[in-house]
Parts: structure tokens; sequence; C-alpha cells
């Protein structure tokens, strides 16, 4: 479609992103919820193509890395207007735009739950398996309420920014994240300080174990992520002790639970050699159920080199 046109997003073009998200996800979109938060930050770009006066997709990118790396982020493309090419040119304006509005921009970074085999220019960096569950209120009030006996076997406690920024200064810190990239909220960052705002503002939550006087050997993140018909709580945990991790997840449910106070799915993003042991935490232990929209997803990371 030669005429398509492309702006930026403003305030008004709010109802048209609502009905644009009707009838993605099952439910499970967070864009209307975060659209007006997302126009008030000053690095993040929605970019909104038309075909005429017809809205038919959405692409948003924001700029991290101290200004190398822009991150693709809530791809969306009108059912009628999908399978003809749109996405191509919808995503060469949006590399365009970033590429002149942020000189030093050197790599596009994005996740997705598809395997993109046959774009050659972009490398896989990591993937992650996503298992979710549904959670009750009744068993949020076990929970909080401490009716279920729940052990914790390592201290896990809120890390302060001060706290998190030291960590990010440490060396010794990065072989916690794969390919040096944290991913929060579906976000990847590489772990420098000048991206702790950045990340701040894709999570809720930082912990790490309690120790005295040395660097953690584990961190996490938790996101409290509302959806059109649900509510969502995101963990990413990095560590290579295996209690330890055991240890994040099971403070994070609980944390969580202390939180919602209401029905909500739980999503934990993990290395596929994981999987077991959150599921015999939430299936076995917990009596959790899967849920279906998640079932048999990955996430995966890509990462795509940007020409002059």
């Amino acid at each position: 479609m030669d005429s398509l046109t492309f702006h930026l997003a403003q305030t008004d073009d709010y109802q048209e992103i609502v009905k644009l998200s009707e009838g993605i996800y099952e439910g499970h979109d967070y864009l209307p919820l975060k659209f007006s938060d997302w126009l008030q930050r000053e690095n993040l770009h929605i970019v909104l193509p038309y075909f005429g006066s017809q809205l038919v997709g959405l692409q948003a990118y924001f700029v991290v890395d101290e200004g190398r790396t822009f991150i693709r982020r809530a791809s969306r493309m009108h059912p009628n207007f999908r399978g003809q090419g749109l996405i191509r040119p919808l995503r060469e304006f949006m590399a365009k735009h970033a590429k002149s509005h942020y000189p030093c921009v050197q790599r596009e970074r994005f996740t997705t739950n598809y395997e993109n085999v046959n774009c050659t220019d972009q490398t896989k960096l990591y993937e992650s398996k996503v298992d979710a569950f549904n959670v009750d209120k009744e068993k949020c009030t076990q929970i909080t309420e401490g009716k279920i006996n729940f052990n914790i076997m390592v201290d896990i406690q809120q890390c302060p920014r001060k706290h998190f920024s030291d960590i990010l200064s440490a060396p010794l810190m990065y072989g916690l994240f794969p390919n040096n990239v944290i991913v929060v909220n579906s976000c990847p960052f590489a772990p420098l300080q000048s991206n702790i705002d950045y990340i701040l503002q894709e999570t809720d939550e930082i912990f790490v174990e309690k120790c005295a006087n040395t660097f953690p050997k584990s961190i996490s993140f938790g996101t409290f992520s509302p959806r059109l018909k649900f509510l969502h709580w995101l963990v990413s945990v990095y560590s290579d002790d295996l209690n330890l991790y055991e240890a994040h997840l099971r403070y994070q449910f609980r944390h969580a639970c202390g939180v919602i106070r209401n029905d909500f799915v739980f999503v934990s993003f993990h290395d596929k050699s994981l999987s077991p042991l959150v599921k015999k935490l939430m299936e076995e232990e917990l009596q959790l159920q899967v849920c279906e929209y998640y079932k048999n997803k990955t996430m995966k990371l890509y990462e795509t080199k940007c020409t002059p």
C-alpha cells in the first residue's frame, strides 16, 4: 500500500487506540492502560500508520543504553490489514525516525513470542520460557494470612535504588545477566547506571537476597501489570543458584498476593531448564492452574544492527 502515512500519537488518539486493541490478546492487552503514561515519557515515541483515514496499526519505541539502543515494543496491526506487508514500512519509518532523532543509535532490540527464521539481519540473543498461572482471590488470602505453609528458606529483601546502582557499577555482577542484558517487562536493557530510571519505569519492585557487606548473588524484578480484563504480576529472576532462584520465586509470589489481593495471573520468565522447578512449586505445591493464554509460549530477544 503506497498511500500509508505516519504520525506520532497524541492524547486525542486514545479512542482509536482502544478500538485497535479490541479483539486482540484475549483481554490481556495493556496498551490502552499505558497509552497516556507513555505519552509523558520524553524518550518514548508511538508511531501510528494510516491508510487514508483508517488507523491500521501501531508501533512504539524508546531509547536506552546511553542513546545507543532503541527498544521496539507494542507492535499492533488491525486484523483487517494483516498479511498485507504493512509491518515492514511501519518499522522502517520507526527506525528512520529513531536514527534521525538519536544519532548515536547503533542497534535495535525487541522481544517477541515468534521465531523470526526468515530475518537474516536479526540475531537472537536470548530465549526464555514463559510459565503463567491463574491465582484466585481465595489463594491470595490464604497466602497473605499465613494459612498455607509457604516456606522461604533464604531471606529476600527489597533492593533500594542506591543499592541497585551499586550493583550495576560492579562488573562481577554482569555474569548474572545473559548476554549482558536485563529484560524487565519484556524490555531489554544493558546493565548501566544510566538505565536505572528507565528500568524503574518498567518494574515495581527489585529484590535481592539479604547479604552483609557483599554484592548479592541474585536479583529479581517484579512488575504489577494491569490488563484490560486481567491483572498480571511479571517475574524475572537472575541467579545461577537454584536455592536462591526458588527463594525469589516464592517471595515474589507471596509479595504479589499481598499487593494485588484479588484474582491475577502470575507470569514467570526463565530459562527452560527451570520450568520443572517453577511448575513443581506452582502446580504441585500451590495447586494453581496454567493460564491457557500463555501455554507453550516463549519470549525471544532479538537484536538488529543499525545501518547508516
